[in-house]
């Protein structure tokens, strides 16, 4: 991989996917641009491509992070990993990205909602329903 893939990766990851713009952006012949998207797909280096959603003129403009710690042992017992209850909180529908993390927490989820309230039954009914949480810790987007 050399500078103009990279340069390509991270035009496509900022929403521009259409060969001709990003052959523009770049000042790159077209077909030049066509190859090596083609290559960094078939490489599985570009998984695939989505729509960028606004979730805020979606009705959804509440966006906080959440801090999760995990009783490990409890994971032990219920023979269950991170990883999974990681799976879990991803297959909820306000639930929009989610990593295992090192430091004080075990998990970060970023959530999306209508308002605090809709956020306190997302948190309360779905995210702490799942076993193995202890606690978590909440930091709102203010903009």
């Amino acid at each position: 991989m050399d500078e103009t893939d990279e340069e390509l990766l991270h035009q496509a990851d900022s929403g521009t996917t259409k060969y001709t713009a990003l052959a523009k952006k770049l000042n790159l012949p077209l077909s030049t641009v066509h190859f090596r998207m083609k290559k960094l797909e078939k490489e599985g280096v570009i998984k695939y491509y989505k729509g960028e959603v606004d979730w805020k003129k979606a009705g959804l403009p509440l966006t906080a992070f959440v801090l999760i710690n995990i009783d490990v042992n409890m994971l032990k017992d219920m023979r269950t990993t991170q990883d999974k209850v990681l799976r879990q909180l991803m297959s909820l529908a306000y639930v929009k990205e989610g990593y295992v993390i090192t430091g004080e927490a075990d998990i970060l989820v970023r959530v999306i909602a209508k308002d605090t309230a809709h956020f306190k039954e997302i948190l309360l009914n779905h995210i702490h329903a799942i076993d193995g949480l202890v606690n978590t810790k909440t930091m709102v987007v203010l903009d």
